[in-house]
């Protein structure tokens, strides 16, 4: 009876050895994916295929009457797409637009008891967003994580995370004149 034990005590530890060998080498691989996946969520300048004018003309064929609060970029669900919120009376609706085909992905819309109208503004009051970046990029040589366009404190900015190597770093530069209002790594 001793001797059953010890040798199904033996088998199991062999057996929990090599499960844990074989997680080992799945655990290096998720690790590999997981950094190649990190490097995937940023993007160059050059990459962007969509304007913010083009999408913001498709999410106003799909809103129409309502005015711009705000324009990003980021990653969605694994793509790059456009999500633009906008108003108008007691409405406020967010579209989501994919970059590569200009596609819509989704659509929002809900009643508010107020909206603010000191926070609809015109795209043509801001600088090209490349030039943004680009005055960012100087600033902070690294690719573009996201970026968005809205007013903070009555101000048109346009905020940016840019990736260099690992670290991130935050830019904000006023829309208005490409100024550059504030740059800092992220912690």
């Amino acid at each position: 009876m001793t001797i059953k034990r010890l040798a199904t005590l033996t088998l199991s530890a062999v057996l929990l050895t090599a499960c844990g060998n074989s997680s080992s080498d799945s655990d290096k691989k998720s690790a590999s994916s997981s950094s190649e996946e990190s490097n995937k969520q940023a993007i160059t300048l050059n990459d962007i295929q969509t304007s913010p004018k083009a999408a913001l003309k498709k999410a106003q064929s799909v809103y129409s009457g309502q005015h711009l609060k705000g324009i990003s970029y980021e990653k969605h669900n694994g793509e790059w797409v456009y999500k633009i919120e906008q108003q108008e009376s007691n409405e406020e609706s967010e579209v989501i637009i994919s970059d590569k085909d200009k596609k819509l992905i989704n659509k929002e819309s809900e009643k508010e008891n107020s909206v603010d109208p000191q926070e609809a503004f015109k795209y043509s009051d801001a600088i090209d967003f490349k030039d943004a970046i680009k005055k960012g990029q100087k600033e902070v040589d690294g690719d573009i994580k996201e970026w968005s366009l809205s007013k903070d404190n009555g101000k048109l900015v346009y905020d940016m995370d840019l990736k260099k190597g690992n670290t991130k770093y935050e830019v904000s530069i006023e829309a208005k004149n490409g100024k550059i209002l504030n740059s800092e790594k992220d912690t």
